[in-house]
């Protein structure tokens, strides 16, 4: 089944105002996952012209993902707990804001990385919110879909992040990054002319589900994704240059990066509503699993045969990511927001820390050599979600 077909079934099941609010917030994922990567995109101009250090110009991704990524489960928590959830709508404002004031502070680090602190908070809040509420517009029958959709959002925002940061930079230089405040703004009046009403389950809606959840297969959950975007993130990293040493041009390398990027975002579209009609459990494994042969064909071929099994990669491996997401939410739901928190926040932050050992590797024992671990860290993410003891709750 196509996506467009999926999503007029599931505008069928869904009541017009629930096709509404995904939307919204599949739209607001976008603009809020635009500005990290901007971050990346400010590295050559903060070194080369305004004479920042390396280390000093690094320090402010490192510092967006390490507070987002510890801070995601705390805002969580507290909303699972406390009922505590900051504005969808703010947390997109505070994204933005963040990031575009750094076109006005570039004389000042200090309040430059104070305004980059904000946007992390941002994205911290930003995420267990908005699944909190995917996950209460979703019934059982759609919840793999329109978590898709909803995580689609977000990889679709951080393709774009360096694209429009890229431009905005060229056309004005560091000044001009105060125009990405715009889509922030034009997001939050949206999310406030057309508001999402508070659907997340309060803790006494809660309770009646707390007395028979169990830890572990979040666990084997949490260890698999973390595995998985450990592969991810270094696949992202280390292709590039592994393509480029077999002979391609760099612009070429990064065109199929793009493309493995793109057909990861049809995966997890596919993966999704395989999930609704075939189970969550098995769509993990097996997609997880049809990587594994796929990442060595990358390795062990050349020419088309090469790029296609890069199509394949990134389809299979990224097929699993909502799914997965689907099953915590399931197996725990009176902790959507914890879970979110942990899944999209510290499994995607301690996955991004693996990249650091796979580096460590290749300088020891080269480049092959660490791309031809990522297998068998597949192979045990799949083999944690064969084991995963799931029984939907939610």
């Amino acid at each position: 089944m196509s996506v467009s077909t999926a999503m007029q079934h599931d505008q069928a099941a869904q009541p017009p105002s629930r096709v509404r609010e995904i939307a919204q917030l599949t739209l607001a994922h976008l603009i809020n996952d635009i500005y990290a990567p901007v971050l990346m995109a400010l590295q050559p101009l903060l070194i080369t012209t305004l004479g920042y250090s390396y280390t000093q110009a690094a320090l402010l991704p490192v510092m967006h993902s390490l507070i987002s990524s510890i801070l995601q489960p705390v805002f969580g928590s507290l909303s699972d707990k406390r009922g505590f959830r900051v504005s969808v709508a703010v947390s997109v404002l505070l994204s933005g804001c963040g990031i575009a004031f750094l076109g006005l502070l570039s004389d000042h680090y200090l309040i430059m990385l104070c305004s980059v602190g904000i946007a992390s908070v941002g994205a911290a809040t930003f995420h267990p919110g908005a699944l909190c509420k995917v996950a209460a517009i979703a019934v059982s029958s759609n919840r793999g879909r329109l978590t898709s959709f909803f995580i689609v959002g977000g990889n679709l925002g951080q393709a774009l992040g360096p694209i429009l940061g890229g431009i905005v930079i060229t056309t004005g230089g560091l000044p001009a990054v105060t125009w990405l405040l715009i889509p922030a703004v034009l997001g939050a009046l949206l999310l406030v002319v057309r508001p999402i009403p508070d659907i997340c389950p309060v803790a006494a809606q809660q309770a009646e589900y707390s007395g028979d959840e169990n830890w572990r297969p979040v666990i084997l959950l949490f260890a698999g994704s973390t595995l998985r975007s450990w592969v991810t993130f270094g696949a992202m990293t280390f292709l590039p240059t592994y393509l480029v040493l077999s002979g391609y041009p760099l612009i070429e390398a990064t065109f199929f990066i793009s493309a493995m990027l793109i057909a990861g975002v049809v995966g997890q579209l596919t993966g999704g509503y395989l999930s609704d009609r075939m189970g969550r459990r098995p769509v993990a494994v097996a997609t997880t699993l049809c990587s594994i042969p796929a990442f060595a064909a990358i390795l062990l071929t050349q020419g088309a045969l090469q790029i296609a099994s890069m199509l394949c990669f990134g389809f299979f491996l990224w097929a699993s990511f909502s799914v997965t997401i689907a099953m915590a939410h399931e197996l725990m739901p009176s902790r959507i927001g914890l879970i979110s928190g942990l899944f999209m926040g510290i499994a995607m932050g301690a996955g991004g820390l693996g990249v650091s050992v796979s580096g460590a590797i290749a300088d020891q024992f080269g480049l092959t050599a660490t791309l031809s671990l990522f297998p068998v860290l597949i192979f045990v993410a799949a083999l944690l979600f064969a084991v995963v003891g799931y029984q939907r709750k939610g």
